[in-house]
């Protein structure tokens, strides 16, 4: 496992962004900051008057005084300074997802600063201890809200490129130009090996950089893509708008100098919820045809009592059970479904759904229409089963929770 420095920051794997965006129309209602490197001046007017008569005015207003002022002095002018302050967020904190699957953590990193900026990126994936695993094959994509609408709707993600923290990266390897009050959507990808147990985790972190723009928005970058540092000495009053770090703190193994180091981090967890199911099926024979007329099929198949020793001759009522339990701790199996195709020497006589539990299979919320479903025959023609499409049972439609045991209870005549 690797550990992550302020600046000299090397993660098992280090990535960054390259996008041209074009985002100079957008709207950004939620930031109302004064734009880094505008230029303030002020001016005042002294009036007074001397034994009831009207003196003229005092000012500091070079420029356009008002006529017959006396000017003392020239306008005050400061030059607003370059406040760099941004936050990652892990939008799904913590993601449940299965074995042997990609799953996606979803971060958002938000420019609260008054001027462009741009970013570098980099994860770390932490985890030590029994209960914990690392996801394998990450991969980290972006996508800027360029319509500024809080939506990843404004195209395709874009795979990033690999580059460490802290260090010379040119701009192929960082975002673009992101104006001040937008954000970007970042994913990060990985995989769960098929082996990793029920509940284990996965704490992974995404570590955002600032990294000097292409443009700010009053004045020239004279360094794109690299590394954004605080302006060091005393304040400057005018000229250049001067760098201040204003990044808050993130996680802090990630981010070894704290607050205003330009890094900030935040940390999504990957939970492994696995549906362990163990499935059945079983035969008995419930009754077996009066010995007076053992060529007659019993006629209460479908609901007649076992009976001790009844024996599987013809006209006989066999009862299947195909038993199905969630074994696993939190886990829902979705999308369940079960077909049975009976042979060829029964004919088909009901089917219906039990369970030894609370609820059994239930409906499954993301098929359209109320489950579960069980279909069977319909027919005496279908009831007569031959081994192929015919007489086919089938369950969907259909969940089964944790800790569940759900049945379907075929019954049959032997032929």
């Amino acid at each position: 496992m690797s550990r992550l420095g302020a600046r000299g920051i090397f993660s098992r794997i280090s990535l960054a962004v390259a996008v041209s965006l074009g985002l100079a129309s957008a709207a950004h209602a939620a930031n109302n900051l004064t734009e880094a490197g505008v230029s303030v001046s002020n001016t005042f007017e002294l009036s007074y008057s001397v034994s009831g008569t009207a003196q003229p005015v005092i000012t500091n207003d070079n420029v356009s005084p008002p006529v017959g002022a006396v000017v003392q002095g020239a306008p005050t002018v400061f030059t607003v300074d370059r406040k760099v302050d941004f936050i990652v967020t892990a939008t799904n904190s913590t993601l449940t997802s299965a074995p042997n699957t990609n799953a996606t953590l979803t971060f958002e990193v938000l420019n609260e600063g008054n001027d462009t900026s741009a970013y570098s990126f980099s994860i770390d994936d932490l985890d030590s201890g029994g209960t914990t695993f690392d996801a394998t094959s990450l991969v980290v994509r972006y996508l800027v809200d360029a319509n500024d609408n809080g939506l990843p709707d404004d195209g395709a993600y874009t795979t990033i490129a690999q580059t460490p923290i802290g260090t010379a990266a040119g701009s192929a390897f960082i975002t673009g130009d992101v104006p001040k009050g937008v954000q970007v959507f970042v994913q990060v990808q990985g995989t769960i090996d098929a082996s990793v147990s029920d509940t284990f985790t996965d704490d992974i972190t995404l570590v955002a950089e600032a990294r000097d723009p292409t443009a700010f928005l009053n004045e020239a970058s004279t360094t794109p893509a690299a590394v954004t540092t605080a302006t060091g000495g005393a304040n400057v009053l005018t000229g250049s708008a001067q760098n201040v770090l204003a990044d808050g703190t993130g996680v802090a193994a990630a981010e070894a100098a704290g607050d205003a180091d330009g890094l900030f981090a935040a940390t999504g967890i990957i939970r492994v919820e696995s549906a362990s199911l163990a499935a059945s099926k079983t035969v008995t024979v419930v009754k077996e045809p009066d010995i007076a007329d053992p060529f007659v099929a019993l006629t209460d198949c479908a609901t007649a009592s076992a009976v001790a020793g009844a024996k599987a001759v013809p006209g006989s009522c066999v009862e299947y059970i195909i038993q199905v339990q969630n074994n696993g701790a939190t886990a829902t199996a979705t999308n369940l479904v079960i077909d049975d195709i009976l042979p060829a020497e029964v004919t088909f006589v009901a089917a219906s759904l039990a369970t030894t539990t609370t609820t059994g299979f239930a409906d499954d919320t993301g098929v359209a229409g109320a489950g579960p479903v069980l279909s069977a025959p319909s027919t005496p023609a279908d009831s007569d089963c031959d081994g192929t499409t015919n007489c086919v049972i089938q369950l969907s439609d259909a969940v089964l929770a944790a800790g569940e045991v759900g049945q379907i209870i075929i019954r049959a005549a032997v032929k």
